[in-house]
């Protein structure tokens, strides 16, 4: 498209384009000085008039500032003289309340608020009277706020801001704009200080109604305004909207600028911005000046087209002086073109002859030399160009006819210069880099022709020459590197041969090593059944063929016995889950004939890229050697109650010699201490007894094994002509030697005490034995209740350290002994711990021995309760 544009400018006539040159640099020329001219002149006046409103603005503000200032000093100036006021005359200050309002006629109201007892310590004296109200402060406000001057209380200063924020700043203050009995206002409010303490505030009301009216009444330009503004941006004037004053904000309006503009004011900044505005729908300039006093801002309305009226007409002017400029200097154009172009159209025919016979091969042709003598050189310097073009072009052809015919040694022999010159070398130059291309093409194609790939093009050429070479070169690379490839693959394919047949030699092997081994190799499926990708060889032993399990006709899980089935489950998706690869388990299988034998079995789990899980089995007959573990077994269980038996019957022949040796003494104390030791000598061979008589020889049933402790006791103690009855409560409990000989010594010890103490010769009575699990939270329910109970732990931690709030945990592993009698109690004031008695300080270290506590409950006879842990049971090495 360029191009086309430069090709039809260039059949322009030249005349035109004189024209056309002239016209269009007179005109930028123009144009760039008066935008420069318009430019800084508008400027000008555009910043002259911005100076003129702001400086404007300012002046009013200032002007408000000055009467806000005003304002504040009669308030600031009456909490002074307060300070300072000492006759403490309530009435002498309303009269200065009084004056102050009549002299500051632009005031409505001026007031004082003391705290209470404050101004003279009189406050119950003037309750409700004037200038008063119910408590007797002194808050008298003087207003005019209907007219006439009246004195009334203050309301509301317990907690408006005109009083409070005083006081707790210290500082003086103005209020937000608010009505106040139909009263548009604001109040300034100065603290009242006594001996350094706050005693109260003096205070004025100035109502807002004259600074809407002198507001109004500003006008600028033609149809410019202004209105007034709280810091918060709250109306407090508008020419028109009387509406908005005291209800609406610039926030109110959602236009950016104006939004801007209310952000500033509160920061106390002035400004100006652009808006249309929302009562004209014009375009303004809105300038904002704060009035620091006052804590307001005033706002000056600008139409901007009035602002820049003077600026529009001098624009204006310029415009049309450029226009007839431009006119002027186009025909001054047209005439200097046409006394140019009429010698240059004369040459220009010549030339067109000159070139018609040109294009027909006659270079004979010279141009006509008379002309004027400004463009004489023109034709003259033509026809020596015509001379010097003949020579090498004629030379030219008869290179390249000679070229044509092959012979590429043939060379330039005219005498020329410059560029005609160079022409020559060219030419020169072209059939020397053919030769050498020819030679060099024709040196690698006789390489390929013997196998050789190795020589390149020594010699490049550029352009088309190019494409030739570096296809030559291409090809030679491209056979070389397919040479290299297949003798390559040649040699790869002979070493795969090797390593295939040496795989296969030892995949041969391996088969034979498992399957002369003993164990059964398995590759299983991660499928419901445990289908199997492989089995070795030698399943044969089982009974079955590879055949059965890789067909699927058999799966894995058949030939698992039931039993032992759900743990392989749970053991394999149990590993799976973890993350493991390997794992071992025992179990049994069925042969093909239906032969239980028992396998240990090592398994692996391997995950693929996809996350597909595979197994792999390597499984053992441990049948024998299970058979050797169970007679091992039945082997220890018989030694195990032999060691029992003759433990018992040794333990009995200590109770009869104890017996037998009481018999030779008289001291019925001794007599008694012989007794209670064969008692608790039958205790514990009672003990091996129940063990030697159990089926697993390690725990005992406790609940047999006291009914006949009991019973043994009972016949060993005469208990007079009174009838003691027994009465058992006891769980169906086993437990280990370790916890059932101390705790039956326990019970020994607690019975025979019972039997022994409770009750008089004639006395009839009952003892009751209890054991159960899970007692331990309604004995810390006992515990924290009862303060009477004596129990072995202390009130935080037992002996062995373990907090209460732990043993609750623990409850549910802990068990509870009850050893009651309903007879004559147990002595008062006597601790079962610090007696002399044998047996209940081996009661109190046995119940330590079984990690327990013991408590003593001595409101209905006498009762022991005891908590204990089962000790877990430690095979002796």
């Amino acid at each position: 498209m360029w191009e086309s544009g430069t090709l039809r400018f260039k059949n322009v006539p030249l005349k035109s384009k004189l024209v056309i040159f002239i016209v269009v640099g007179v005109f930028l020329i123009l144009a760039v000085s008066t935008a420069v001219i318009i430019g800084t002149v508008t400027s000008q006046e555009e910043k002259l008039a911005y100076e003129k409103s702001i400086e404007m603005a300012g002046n009013y503000a200032n002007q408000f500032d000055a009467q806000m200032e005003a304002n504040q000093a009669v308030a600031r100036t009456l909490a002074l003289t307060m300070a300072e006021y000492g006759a403490s005359d309530r009435e002498e200050a309303m009269n200065i309340l009084e004056r102050i309002l009549e002299e500051n006629p632009q005031l409505i109201g001026v007031y004082l608020g003391y705290e209470p007892n404050a101004f003279d310590g009189r406050d119950r004296d003037y309750i409700n009277t004037s200038g008063h109200d119910v408590t007797g402060r002194f808050v008298p406000y003087c207003n005019k706020i209907e007219g006439p001057m009246t004195i009334e209380p203050l309301v509301h200063y317990d907690s408006s801001d005109y009083y409070q924020l005083p006081k707790a700043t210290g500082r003086d203050i103005l209020t937000e704009p608010y009505f106040y009995e139909g009263v548009f206002m604001v109040s300034y409010d100065s603290p009242v200080f006594k001996g350094g303490e706050f005693a109260g505030i003096a205070g004025v009301d100035v109502p807002l109604e004259y600074v809407d009216e002198v507001a109004s009444n500003i006008r600028t330009f033609d149809t410019g305004y202004a209105f007034m503004v709280s810091n918060t941006g709250v109306f407090l004037s508008h020419p028109t909207q009387k509406d908005w004053i005291g209800k609406k904000s610039l926030s109110d309006f959602n236009v950016k600028e104006i939004k801007s503009a209310a952000s500033d004011i509160r920061q106390g900044i002035g400004g100006h911005i652009e808006v249309k505005d929302p009562t004209t729908g014009k375009t303004v300039i809105m300038f904002y000046e704060p009035v620091k006093t006052g804590d307001f801002a005033f706002v000056l309305v600008v139409p901007k087209e009035e602002m820049l009226a003077g600026v529009t007409d001098l624009r204006d002017r310029l415009l049309i002086i450029s226009a007839v400029s431009i006119l002027f200097m186009a025909a001054l154009a047209y005439m200097i073109a046409r006394s140019i172009t009429r010698p240059i159209d004369d040459i220009v025919d010549d030339f067109k002859n000159i070139a018609q016979e040109a294009v027909k091969g006659k270079l004979d042709v010279r141009a006509n030399i008379d002309v004027e003598v400004d463009f004489q050189e023109i034709p003259v310097g033509l026809n020596e160009i015509l001379k010097a073009v003949v020579v090498p072009v004629r030379e030219t052809i008869r290179v390249t006819n000679a070229l044509a015919k092959g012979e590429l040694k043939e060379r330039v022999k005219a005498d020329v210069q410059g560029e005609f010159r160079e022409l020559g070398d060219t030419l020169d130059k072209f059939s020397e880099t053919l030769n050498m291309i020819i030679d060099d093409s024709n040196a690698v194609l006789t390489a390929f022709q013997n196998n050789d790939f190795k020589r390149e093009i020594l010699v490049h050429g550029q352009g088309d020459f190019k494409l030739l070479t570096d296809g030559i070169e291409e090809t030679r690379r491209a056979l070389g590197l397919i040479t290299m490839k297949r003798r390559e693959a040649e040699k790869a394919l002979l070493d795969y041969a090797m390593e295939l047949e040496h795989s296969n030699k030892l995949k041969e092997e391996m088969e034979r090593v498992i399957n002369n081994s003993p164990v059964i190799v398995f590759l299983w499926k991660y499928k419901p059944g445990w289908p199997a990708d492989f089995v070795s060889e030698n399943i044969v032993r089982l009974g079955y063929e590879v055949e059965d399990f890789t067909s699927k006709r058999i799966l894995y899980e058949d030939i698992v016995h039931p039993e032992d089935l759900e743990k392989m489950h749970e053991e394999l998706e149990g590993n799976v889950e973890s993350g493991c690869d390997l794992y071992t388990s025992e179990y049994r299988i069925f042969t093909k004939s239906g032969e239980v034998r028992w396998v240990d079995e090592r398994t692996f789990i391997q995950r693929d890229e996809k996350g597909e899980i595979h197994l792999q089995g390597v499984i053992l007959d441990i049948t024998e050697h299970k058979k050797a573990e169970e007679a091992l077994l039945q082997i220890e269980e018989i030694h195990k109650k032999e060691i029992h038996h003759r433990i018992k019957n040794n333990l009995q022949v200590i109770s009869t010699l104890l017996y037998l040796e009481s018999g030779n003494f008289s001291d019925k104390k001794v007599v008694e201490a012989f007794k209670e030791s064969q008692h608790r000598v039958k205790s514990m061979a009672l003990v091996h007894e129940k063990l030697y008589q159990s089926e697993d020889m390690v725990s005992v049933d406790f609940a047999d094994y006291i009914k006949d402790l009991s019973d043994y006791l009972f016949h060993s103690y005469s208990v007079g002509s009174g009838k003691v009855s027994l009465r058992l409560d006891v769980d169906n409990i086993f437990l280990g030697m370790d916890t059932a000989v101390p705790l039956g010594i326990i019970i020994n010890e607690l019975v025979s005490n019972a039997l022994k103490h409770a009750f008089s010769k004639e006395e009839n009575g009952e003892i009751c034995i209890q054991l159960h699990r899970n007692e331990r939270r309604s004995l810390y329910r006992e515990n924290y209740k009862n303060t009477e109970t004596q129990v072995s732990v202390s009130e935080k931690t037992d002996r062995t350290g373990i907090s209460r709030a732990q043993e609750y945990k623990k409850a549910d592993d802990k068990l509870t002994l009850i050893v009651r009698d309903n007879g004559r109690g147990f002595p008062k004031g006597l601790d079962f711990r610090g007696t002399d008695s044998l047996g209940l300080q081996l009661v109190t270290a046995l119940v330590d021995q079984i990690n327990g506590s013991i408590e003593l409950d001595a409101s209905k006879g006498t009762g022991f309760k005891i908590i204990f842990q089962e000790l877990k049971y430690k095979p002796r090495v």
